[in-house]
């Protein structure tokens, strides 16, 4: 096992056999792969050490009310989230290291994710400007980016994989098709259109629209991408600029069913996370 956790050594010299050993009885028994649940299982036997009355056994550590204890006491930091995710990560590793002898226990629910706060009108207006502002490959980009985020709430991987003949003009509106598990067609107005356009000139129909050199997209493309490129104010942030679009299709009282649809989601919670900047925002 070549994993090392970002945990003290004294403590991973205490854990790294048992982390060790559970991973690799999980390992391909799950949807997660083996470094998601080496990460996860570090920490949990980490926190079980430092409680000092939890032996480290697959009997105890994978109990599932030692999991609901360590995600209600051993994540104060993280998002809910992402405490979440660590807990069905661990409780799939229970169902596949104890079987029928895993303990049937209620789980409390976890709070919502705290949505992000969207842009203001004038911060949108700065996010144009640097896009317009920039020079060659980097201006279209930036349109691209930010024309994807504010008028269509696209996340950073869905940025990433659109490509130029996904984008259809539909007599005087701009429909941009997203594929992948949240499949589906967004309409883009206005300005954000007007810069789409501008973004997908002079590129072949197969061009991603979002940095086009490149042979594949990857996983923080779009964070180095504004890493690497002076914004010389506020800096476009893929999340906020989805919550931005939310909220501006509430203020204009596009339906709840509709919108979901346009956002990729499922979950009504999903979106209506966002009522409260709505409704300061009215």
């Amino acid at each position: 096992m070549t994993y090392t956790p970002a945990i003290e050594i004294e403590s991973w010299a205490h854990t790294r056999t048992f982390v060790a050993k559970a991973v690799a009885k999980c390992s391909g028994r799950t949807a997660y792969s083996d470094g998601d649940l080496s990460q996860t299982t570090s920490r949990l036997a980490t926190w079980m050490l430092e409680q000092g009355d939890l032996p480290l056994t697959n009997r105890v550590a994978f109990n599932p009310v030692t999991i609901e204890r360590f995600i209600a006491d051993g994540l104060p930091n993280y998002a809910p989230a992402s405490r979440g995710n660590r807990r069905s990560i661990l409780l799939r590793m229970s169902e596949t290291l104890l079987g029928d002898k895993a303990p049937r226990v209620r789980l409390a629910p976890l709070p919502p994710s705290t949505a992000c706060a969207p842009y203001t009108e004038d911060e949108v207006a700065e996010l144009r400007s640097w896009a317009r502002m920039s020079t060659g490959a980097r201006r279209k980009s930036g349109l691209a980016l930010v024309a994807l985020g504010v008028g269509a709430g696209l996340s950073a991987s869905e940025v990433a994989a659109v490509k130029k003949s996904d984008i259809d003009k539909q007599g005087n509106e701009i429909v941009v098709n997203i594929h992948g598990s949240r499949a589906r067609s967004v309409r883009v107005d206005g300005t954000n259109a007007e810069d789409l356009m501008l973004a997908l000139r002079g590129l072949e129909p197969t061009d991603w629209m979002f940095c086009s050199g490149r042979a594949a997209a990857g996983k923080n493309l779009v964070t180095n991408f504004v890493a690497r490129t002076e914004t010389g104010g506020i800096a476009p942030n893929t999340q906020r600029m989805r919550a931005t679009w939310i909220v501006g299709h509430l203020n204009r009282g596009t339906a709840v069913i509709e919108l979901m649809r346009a956002a990729g989601v499922a979950s009504l919670e999903a979106v209506t996370r966002y009522v409260p900047y709505a409704e300061k925002a009215a």
